[in-house]
């Protein structure tokens, strides 16, 4: 796993996420979602899982618990480019229609 990055913009803060996301990540993710949510300005948060390649429960719960504190601050949260594995998973899972709500 590379650690989440975060990148601010008038319009986002956007969250990249590269390798794989599991309960070793885990704690690493929520953290930097939540420093995003919070970071000033941002309209919204997208998260980006371009090079992401597996992801599981615990970092599922991750993003769910990023999301609802997202809601909490008035910032949305968005997943753009899951592809393969990883967007199965947050489809199977329920998690995509989570965020697109």
């Amino acid at each position: 796993m590379t650690e989440p990055t975060y990148q601010i913009t008038r319009e986002a803060a956007v969250v990249r996420l590269a390798g794989d996301f599991d309960i070793n990540a885990r704690d690493e993710l929520r953290t930097t979602l939540l420093e995003a949510i919070h970071a000033a300005g941002p309209a919204e948060v997208v998260v980006d899982f371009d090079e992401a390649a597996f992801l599981d429960s615990e970092a599922m719960g991750a993003l769910i618990e990023g999301l609802n504190a997202g809601r909490e601050a008035g910032v949305p949260l968005r997943i753009v480019n899951a592809k393969g594995l990883v967007h199965r998973v947050l489809e199977v899972s329920g998690v995509l229609d989570l965020f697109n709500a």
